[in-house]
């Protein structure tokens, strides 16, 4: 038999290529960057996402963990290089200096941040990006300058600012990230990984040796494997090791052995099976399911809590329609207050005093013999009308009688004092509370709007205001008939000025023909307001009632044609606010009546003004007709307010809701996610229940190992032969005998699994007992409603009664003052009650479609609901509701003359664009 020859060219070609099988050893221990280890993760996890949005009912719009760039918290920094942020200075020293050891030295080496929200956040409000880092690092509080005001926020612009700003809202999206990276650990323990029988990573040895006998060596010993575990619990491993040893003496001689291992176990008992094996990574895919239905519901919660929350936009609203309400109701009283004062002070003409005798020598001065006198027979001391300071020095002046000083001091004290009657003073009792209240619920908006501002991720102390559109229909009253009204009102000074108090005066110069016919003039442009303006606005009030009561649909505005479907749910509706409003219009249809009339009685006036030489008794008479011309004037617009707000609080609608109880539950059990997540929770306890069991069994395996090596001292790295090689095969078994701990962890799974039980059956119980409250609130609120439409007209009637019974002579001292106060107490009470069922009525439909779980969010954060999506408002350009950039001063550096380039305000669907689409594969350097 002839043996083979060694090849010394198969030799090189071995040792090439053993050689380069070191070098791509020795290049895996150098590892990647943590840029590279951060884009894999991202883009593994992101691919998750992407597949466990695939159903439509917790589709989310966006998943990616990147903040948009316009929100406070942005990080504009490469998260891989982070600069240091600001330090606490206390605290900062421990970083350098720790009992007298030095501190790392290098913790710049990346740079420093000046502020730890984003420095370039309010650029979007039209400050400079020098400006926005400073004001940034001085936590939005830098001398001399101001934060940006948002002015009538939207609510769509709202919702969108919170979508980009909110701290909560970031922090579920990272929830759901976490999961997907938690997943992908979890696949990749099923991947093939580098890791050696054993489970030992890839390692490179180098050493160089001199021995005793001045031999040096150089050692080489390095080992790369790869193994995998399968689904049925076996794992698997190969291991490639290699030795090269180089000899440096005599004949420099260079060995090179490499052994090729290989195991094979496969569990029987403990860990075997699929139900076992795959739970982790069947509960991590889970998890991440769960993770997105969890962030589906909080957008709906999300959406609810900044609409309808305890300090929701809806709540800001109400809050300053009460402060709306109690204004009108201190003007109000105001208006009373001093109507009641001018009639409790009008004093008797004549004032007297008791004198039992007079003094002697006692003679009136000729300057006082007409106004003052003195009865014999009854010993009263008369003073007739005002007494001035020079007077009153006079009179005091007559005698130093004790018994007469006393009577004149008390008749100078009877003329001067001022009478307060009970009803005044009970009116300015109530102004006084109606003032304090006002600012306490003043205060009140001011802390519920700073709250709302936390919610949405703003600073408390920027400058806010709400949109205030929603609150247009509860305008119940047009602005310019109170103007018209206090125009009537105010016009008693202009005839004042030709108003004779005592028409008996010798002295008196009466008011001439052209005076009086100026104050015509002005009567008539006042009764033109109300021809025009007036009756105008209310022509037009109820054309849209008679468009709403229609049938047809052409030339109807859409808005009257979206109002009449909510607002006529049965015919009853249209049936009843046919009759209330016909009973308006009766009423206004008398108004014009009167005001025809008013205009006849000026036009008889303007008659007597045109003739010549008119006698005292005639202009006496054209006065007192023109100030009773301006008193039904008045009379006339107030009522003219009455009849508005009967026709105007019936165009107030609520969003119909027409499902029956019975299927409201039936639907929220379908699609609560929650639920959902609840009933899976179910299943994983169980399923923890069989892997706890599993923990009983014996350890059993099936062992199957061996390798293959190349001959010894040789150098032939590659050289593997049958020859060299091991098997060996056999069976591990290890009793279950302490298995205590592993016991009781069984009976708490057990134990667990009961508990999720009853906690699914009580999710599933307050789901019905939710929906069910929201249902019987909803119904509720809508009667309530409804009554508050009665209770505001009834107020507004008994207001109008009060008011005319004030005025009116025949009615003095009977309880006007108290009849005032209840009457201002109703409509108060009418109006807050409107707003207050409204905003009810709406916060508790919002919570029912999502406690039904049927809310669908749109990718702006914004509910699909006709209401939301086009009588919310729209969402504008950042600038164009915003104020100019603060003023420059001395402390910032800062030039006027910089070019700020307008930053628009994208809608959150936008952020889209920082979808996973957009991602690179991340590529090992």
């Amino acid at each position: 038999m002839s043996r083979a020859k060694f090849n010394p060219q198969c030799e090189s070609l071995r040792t090439a290529l053993a050689v380069a099988l070191l070098a791509g050893l020795s290049l895996i221990q150098v590892g990647c960057s943590p840029t590279f280890w951060a884009d894999q993760a991202n883009a593994d996890s992101y691919e998750i996402l992407a597949e466990k949005a695939d159903d439509p009912a917790w589709e989310v719009p966006r998943y990616d963990v990147e903040p948009d760039p316009r929100s406070r918290f942005y990080d504009p920094y490469d998260p891989n290089h982070e600069p240091l942020p600001p330090d606490d200075p206390a605290a900062n020293v421990y970083m350098h200096w720790l009992q007298c050891k030095k501190g790392y030295k290098s913790w710049h080496k990346f740079g420093r941040a000046l502020s730890i929200e984003n420095p370039d956040w309010l650029v979007q409000y039209g400050i400079s990006p020098e400006l926005s880092a400073e004001m940034a690092a001085a936590g939005n509080s830098l001398p001399g300058t101001e934060l940006p005001a948002l002015e009538e926020v939207t609510l769509q612009e709202a919702i969108d600012i919170a979508n980009i700003n909110s701290r909560e809202y970031q922090f579920q999206i990272e929830n759901l990230f976490l999961s997907a990276l938690d997943l992908t650990f979890g696949r990749f323990q099923f991947d093939v990984k580098y890791l050696g029988v054993g489970g030992q990573n890839p390692q490179v040895d180098l050493n160089r040796r001199r021995l005793s006998n001045g031999t040096q060596e150089l050692d080489l010993s390095s080992r790369m494997g790869v193994n995998q575990v399968l689904p049925s619990g076996a794992q698997w491993a190969v291991e490639l090791a290699n030795n090269t040893l180089w000899l440096f003496s005599g004949s420099n001689q260079t060995t090179s052995v490499s052994v090729l291992s290989y195991s094979l176990v496969q569990p029987l008992l403990l860990g075997a099976g699929r139900k076992v094996v795959l739970n982790n990574l069947t509960q991590d895919e889970r998890n991440v399911l769960y993770q997105t239905r969890t962030l589906a519901r909080f957008r709906k919660i999300f959406f609810t809590d900044t609409v309808g929350g305890g300090n929701g936009f809806l709540q800001l609203l109400q809050q300053l329609q009460v402060i709306y309400n109690e204004r009108g109701n201190i003007k109000r009283l105001e208006r009373q207050v001093e109507i009641l004062r001018a009639l409790s002070s009008q004093k008797p003409k004549v004032q007297q005093e008791r004198l039992e005798e007079l003094p002697e020598n006692w003679i009136i001065p000729p300057a006082l013999v007409e106004k003052m006198e003195y009865d014999d027979e009854s010993r009263m001391l008369s003073w007739k009308g005002e007494m001035s300071a020079e007077e009153e020095k006079m009179l005091l002046a007559l005698s130093d009688a004790d018994a007469y000083q006393a009577t004149v001091n008390e008749l100078i004290s009877r003329i001067r004092t001022e009478v307060v009657t009970l009803d005044v003073a009970q009116l300015e009792t109530r102004l006084a509370q109606s003032v304090n209240r006002l600012r306490t619920i003043e205060r009140a908006y001011q802390d519920s709007l700073g709250n709302f501002k936390i919610f949405m991720g703003l600073p408390p102390d920027m400058p806010m205001s709400i949109d205030e559109s929603l609150l247009k229909p509860f305008q119940l009253i047009d602005p310019l008939l109170p103007e018209i009204e206090q125009e009537i009102y105010d016009y008693v000074e202009i005839w004042a000025s030709v108003y004779v108090e005592d028409w008996e005066d010798p002295n008196l110069v009466p008011p001439t023909t052209a005076d009086m016919l100026k104050v015509v003039d002005g009567l008539e442009m006042l009764i033109k307001k109300l021809q025009t303006d007036a009756l105008v606005t209310l022509e037009q009030d109820i054309a849209n009632i008679d468009m709403l009561l229609g049938q047809n649909t052409e030339g109807v505005p859409e808005d009257i044609l979206a109002l009449r479907k909510r607002r006529f749910e049965t015919d009853e509706d249209r049936e009843r606010v046919r009759q209330s409003s016909a009973n308006d219009i009766r009423l206004y249809a008398g108004v014009r009546k009167e005001i025809r009339e008013l205009q006849s009685r000026l036009d008889g006036l303007r008659g007597f003004l045109s003739e010549d030489n008119l006698s005292n008794d005639q202009k006496k008479k054209i006065i007192l007709e023109m100030a009773n011309l301006r008193e039904d004037m008045l009379r006339i617009s107030q009522g003219l307010q009455v009849i508005e707000i009967g026709l105007r609080v019936e165009l107030i609608t609520l969003e119909p809701f027409k499902m029956d109880i019975t299927e409201a539950v039936r639907i929220g059990l379908d699609n609560r996610l929650d639920l959902m997540n609840e009933r899976a929770f179910v299943m994983d306890t169980r399923r923890l229940m069989e892997v706890r069991s599993n923990e009983l069994e014996a350890v059993l395996n099936v062992v199957v190992d061996g390798d293959v090596s190349t001959p010894l001292g040789k150098n032939r790295p590659l050289d593997f032969r049958g020859s060299q090689a091991s098997l060996r095969a056999g069976v591990e078994f290890t009793a279950p005998l302490s298995l205590v701990q592993q016991r009781n962890a069984y009976r708490e799974s057990q134990i667990n699994y009961q508990r999720q039980r009853r906690a699914f059956m009580e999710a599933q119980d307050n789901i019905k007992f939710d929906i069910r409250r929201s249902w019987r609130q909803l119904n509720v609120l809508r009667q309530n409603f409804e009554t508050s439409r009665v209770q505001i007209r009834l107020a507004a009637l008994q207001y109008d009664s009060a008011v005319e019974a004030t005025s009116d002579p025949a009615q003095a001292g009977r309880n006007q003052g108290l009849n005032l106060l209840n009457a201002l107490s109703s409509v108060l009470d009418a109006q807050n009650s409107l707003i207050s069922n409204w905003v009810n009525y709406e916060q508790n439909r919002l919570n029912i479609y999502r406690d039904m779980g049927i809310m669908e969010i749109d990718a702006n954060g914004i509910w699909e609901d006709d209401f939301y999506q086009h009588r919310a408002g729209t969402i504008r350009p950042t600038n164009e509701h915003r104020q100019l950039p603060p003023e420059p001063t001395d402390s910032t550096g800062i030039t006027g003359t910089e070019d700020i380039q307008p930053v628009v305000f994208r809608p959150a669907a936008e952020l889209n664009a920082l979808s996973t689409e957009n991602k690179t594969t991340a590529q090992a350097p």
